[in-house]
């Protein structure tokens, strides 16, 4: 409920931030902007007043010779062309505009022109046979810098009168974007009150409906809450505190009736295995039974046990003994004697212990391990147990051989999991216990009991791993264990076997 309140002011109050920062940041650029502009139009028309005041100050200095000047003179015009052309550049810079560069570039190829003229009037002399320059071509010279310097004038003038009025205007502008926020800033929060406000009586409201429509499925009603226009938070809070008295009690119904069907469940499922147990024990108890009757009948002629008889007793007995054992390992799980190993190892083992076997059945074993050690944190023994059982199952659902291939990947960079695979291109796992394959008692074997693999995933799970089966596109079924790699450096480490990269056996 908070979620719909806090959320939606959190991002109308962060939108009209954003909004308020915008609009300062948009105002402070454009003032900005148009100081600068009026700065540098203002320093031109100042750079452009000095040049017209050096410029006539040069034009009377040099009228005022009357002959050769001197060298006071000279180095008096000299600064004063100097100081123009400083202005000149001053205004040169502050000048962006097309017209504005024009004319600064007119008023120094006149200027150039003019000190032409400067330096022939103050060079003039009858000893240098030099020409005099005319006053009224000087006049004229001067005029025309005069005149350019006037037309660049008047454009910067014209620049900031420009600058002002859209500053003005920008001001007006302002000013009734914050009247429309001045105005639309409440209203907008007084509708998103009216909106939130809504919104909460109509979730308020359908707690009513919620639990009318739970309580459908159950003998009693659970309770309700009636929301009307004059009713306060107080009156709503004990109505809602009463019918969550009512929600515990059915909860604790539910949970009741949970127990019973989770002990139910687990009755079936003990008298599922009890039926598995007593169809593994009565086939040989049976043939021991007819066999040991068959010697107890003294009107028989074969009344003495035979060799064969006494080895098929001996053997029944070894079943009804493997089944009764594999029950008491999945019923009571050893305790883990955890410690930190190199899983290529316990592979070894295992590979080393069937592999007359494997012989025996014609098949081929190929091993792929990595050259690195592959750390894991578990029981090596049991982890032994697993992987016997499903080379054991591998090897003999190729009774007319095959190849077997087993493979160890490590993805220590990107999952820290690592996986044993098992190939093998035997008949595969039937369709009909492919969903039920890990369950005590199924299994597809003439003389299995169907414990193995129930005993291997609980204990691949106990080590945090995962056991999975599935066929092979081609021929055959895959079983994969998947790992955890060893995160505990402390743990005691068994001592390993020789490395082999890999090996073939068959």
């Amino acid at each position: 409920m908070w979620r719909k309140v806090v959320t939606p002011t959190a991002l109308v109050s962060a939108l009209w931030l954003a909004v308020g920062a915008a609009t300062i940041s948009y105002v402070n650029w454009v003032y900005h902007s148009h100081s600068r502009d009026l700065a540098e139009n203002f320093t031109t028309v100042q750079a452009v007043d000095a040049m017209q005041d050096v410029l006539w100050r040069l034009q009377a200095t040099v009228m005022e010779v009357t002959e050769r000047a001197d060298s006071h003179t000279r180095m008096e015009v000299i600064e004063m062309e100097r100081e123009f052309e400083q202005h000149l550049a001053g205004a040169a810079a502050r000048s962006g505009t097309p017209d504005g560069q024009r004319l600064v570039n007119a008023i120094r190829s006149q200027f150039e022109s003019y000190r032409g003229n400067v330096r022939r009037r103050l060079d003039s002399s009858a000893a240098r046979g030099g020409e005099e320059t005319p006053p009224m071509e000087m006049a004229r010279s001067a005029h025309a810098v005069a005149g350019s310097c006037k037309d660049l004038l008047t454009v910067h003038e014209r620049l900031i009168a420009e600058s002002t009025a859209q500053r003005s205007r920008f001001r007006v502008a302002i000013g009734h974007v914050m009247i429309v926020l001045w105005i639309a800033g409440p209203a907008v929060g007084i509708l998103w009150g009216i909106w939130i406000a809504r919104g909460l009586s109509r979730s308020i409201s359908q707690i009513s409906i919620s639990l009318n429509d739970a309580a459908d499925g159950l003998e009693h009603e659970v309770g309700r809450v009636c929301v009307h226009p004059s009713d306060d938070l107080p009156a709503l809070h004990q109505q809602v505190q009463l019918v969550s008295s009512r929600i515990r009690e059915v909860v604790d119904q539910l949970q009741q009736a949970r127990r019973e069907t989770i002990l139910a469940d687990r009755l079936a499922a003990v008298g599922e295995m009890a039926a598995g147990v007593a169809h593994e024990l009565r086939n040989p108890l049976t043939s021991v039974k007819l066999l040991i009757q068959t010697a107890a009948d003294r009107s028989s002629d074969h009344a003495a046990l035979s060799d064969e008889h006494i080895h098929v007793i001996l053997e029944q007995i070894v079943r009804m003994e493997n089944t009764i054992q594999g029950l008491l390992d999945f019923a009571r799980p050893p305790r883990m004697q955890n410690a930190r190993h190199d899983l290529r190892d316990t592979l070894r083992r295992a590979l080393n212990l069937i592999e007359g076997h494997a012989r025996q059945q014609e098949v081929v074993v190929r091993e792929n391990c990595p050259p690195a050690p592959v750390w894991v944190d578990g029981d090596p023994e049991q982890l032994h147990q697993v992987f016997v059982n499903l080379l054991l199952n591998a090897v003999e659902s190729m009774s007319e051989g095959g190849l077997l291939q087993i493979t160890i990947h490590s993805d220590e960079q990107e999952s820290n999991f690592c996986r044993v695979i098992f190939c093998d291109s035997g008949k595969g796992i039937a369709q009909a216990i492919m969903a039920r394959l890990f369950e005590p008692f199924v299994t597809d074997k003439e003389r299995g009991t169907g414990l193995g693999l129930a005993i291997s995933r609980r204990i691949v799970e106990q080590h945090g791993g995962k056991l999975t089966a599935a066929n092979r596109e081609g021929v055959g079924a895959v079983f994969t264990v998947q790992l955890p790699l060893s995160n505990s450096p402390t743990l005691e480490r068994v001592r390993p076997l020789p490395s082999l990269p890999g090996r073939t056996v068959g």
